[in-house]
C-alpha cells in the first residue's frame, strides 16, 4: 500500500521568504483607498470603484531605475486602459464579448511574455477586461468609465513617482533583453490556449445565467499563473480553500451592515494585508481577496445585494473558474500537446506562404 507523504500538503501553510518591504503594500492600499475615498466624498462611490481598477497599475511597480520604472508603469497603465476600453465596446453581445476577452487575453499573455513583465504579468489586464465585458452596454457612458479608469491609473503613477523619489530610490538592476526563452511558436500556442479558455469562462457563465461571470474568469486566470502544472494544482487548492475562508469573513463583515465609508476603510486595510501575504502564501491572501472583491462590489453598487445569494454565487463561480483554470493549466504544461500544436501552426504557416507564392 502506498504511504501518504505527510509533507504533501505542506504548501498550504508554508510562508515563503520575500524581500518586499512593508511600505509597498501601504502604497498599494493608499492608491486603491484614495480612489474609493474620493468617490465616496464626491457622492459617487461607483465612480470610486471604477477608478480603483485603474489604480491597480501600482502593482506593476518594479525596482528598475526611476526612468525605466515610470515608463514601465505608464505602459502597463495604458495596457489596463486599453483592455478595459476594448472590452466595454464589445460588451453589447456575450459571444462577441467572449471573443473580445479571448483576443485581449491572447495579447496580454503574448506581450507580457515577450517583454518579460514580472508578476502579476498578464493578470490584471485580463481581469479588468473580464469585468468590463460583463458591464451593461451603454455607449454614452463609455467615455466616462474609461476616463475614470484612466484617472485611477494616473493617480497610481503619481504616487509611484513620489514614492520613487522620496522613499524607494532607484536601484541599478540588469534589465533583461526582450527575447523568448522557448521555441518560436511556444508563446503563441500558450497565448492561444489562454485566450480560448478565458473566452470560454465568459460564455459558460452566461449559459449558466450567472450575474457576475467575471468572477469565473478571474478565478481561472489566477490559477493559470502557476510556473508548472504542479504549481497550478497548488494554486487551485489555495484558491478554493481560501475562497471558503474568505466567504465566512465577508459574511461576518456584512452581517453588521456597515456604512459605505466603513467598507472603504476595511477594503483599504484588506488591500494592505493582501499585498503583505500574496508573495508569502497565496491561499492566505485569497482569504482576504474574497471579502475585498465582495465589499468592492457592494461599495460600487447602488443596490443592496442579498448577502446569502452573493456568497453562494461567489463560491460557485470560484469553483467553476478554478476547474477551468486547472484544465487550461493541464494543456499549458503538457509538453506533448504544446509540441503538436506548434507543428500544426508551423505547417499551416508554410502552407499559407506557398499559397501566396
Amino acid at each position: 500500500m502506498k504511504v501518504q507523504n505527510p509533507n504533501r500538503f505542506q504548501y498550504l501553510l508554508e510562508f515563503k521568504q520575500t524581500k518586499r518591504k512593508w511600505h509597498f503594500p501601504f502604497l498599494a492600499a493608499l492608491c486603491i483607498g484614495s480612489c474609493l475615498f474620493i468617490g465616496y466624498f464626491l457622492g459617487k462611490p461607483n465612480y470610486g470603484a471604477l477608478s480603483s481598477l485603474g489604480a491597480l497599475t501600482i502593482l506593476y511597480l518594479t525596482s528598475a531605475p526611476i526612468t525605466q520604472r515610470m515608463v514601465h508603469l505608464a505602459v502597463c497603465s495604458f495596457g489596463i486602459i486599453f483592455s478595459f476600453t476594448i472590452s466595454l465596446f464589445f460588451s453589447f453581445n456575450i459571444y462577441v464579448a467572449g471573443l473580445s476577452l479571448g483576443i485581449i487575453s491572447f495579447l496580454a499573455h503574448f506581450i507580457s511574455s515577450y517583454f518579460r513583465i514580472p508578476p502579476p504579468g498578464n493578470f490584471f489586464f485580463i481581469m479588468v477586461a473580464a469585468m468590463a465585458s460583463t458591464y451593461k452596454f451603454d455607449l454614452e457612458l463609455i467615455p466616462t468609465k474609461v476616463g475614470l479608469v484612466a484617472m485611477g491609473a494616473i493617480l497610481s503613477c503619481s504616487f509611484a513617482f513620489l514614492y520613487s523619489v522620496f522613499i524607494e530610490k532607484s536601484k541599478v538592476v540588469t534589465v533583461p533583453r526582450r527575447s523568448f526563452n522557448k521555441r518560436r511558436y511556444t508563446k503563441f500556442v500558450e497565448s492561444t490556449i489562454i485566450g480560448f479558455f478565458m473566452a470560454l469562462t465568459l460564455i459558460i457563465g452566461h449559459l449558466l445565467k450567472f450575474n457576475n461571470t467575471y468572477w469565473i474568469s478571474i478565478a481561472a486566470v489566477a490559477i493559470i499563473q502557476g510556473r508548472n502544472f504542479e504549481h497550478v494544482r497548488q494554486r487551485n487548492m489555495h484558491r478554493i480553500l481560501g475562497t471558503f475562508i474568505g466567504i465566512s469573513f465577508a459574511w461576518l463583515i456584512l452581517w453588521f451592515e456597515p456604512e459605505k465609508i466603513v467598507m472603504i476603510v476595511i477594503i483599504t486595510i484588506l488591500q494592505f494585508i493582501i499585498e503583505l501575504l500574496i508573495v508569502r502564501n497565496y491561499g492566505f491572501a485569497v482569504a482576504f481577496i474574497t471579502p475585498l472583491t465582495i465589499l468592492l462590489a457592494e461599495t460600487g453598487s447602488d443596490v443592496h445585494h442579498n448577502v446569502e445569494n452573493l456568497m453562494h454565487a461567489r463560491v460557485i463561480d470560484t469553483v467553476i473558474g478554478s476547474l477551468i483554470g486547472l484544465t487550461a493549466g493541464f494543456f499549458l504544461y503538457h509538453q506533448r500537446i504544446i509540441n503538436n500544436l506548434e507543428k500544426n501552426i508551423r505547417y499551416s504557416y508554410f502552407q499559407f506562404k506557398k499559397l501566396k507564392k
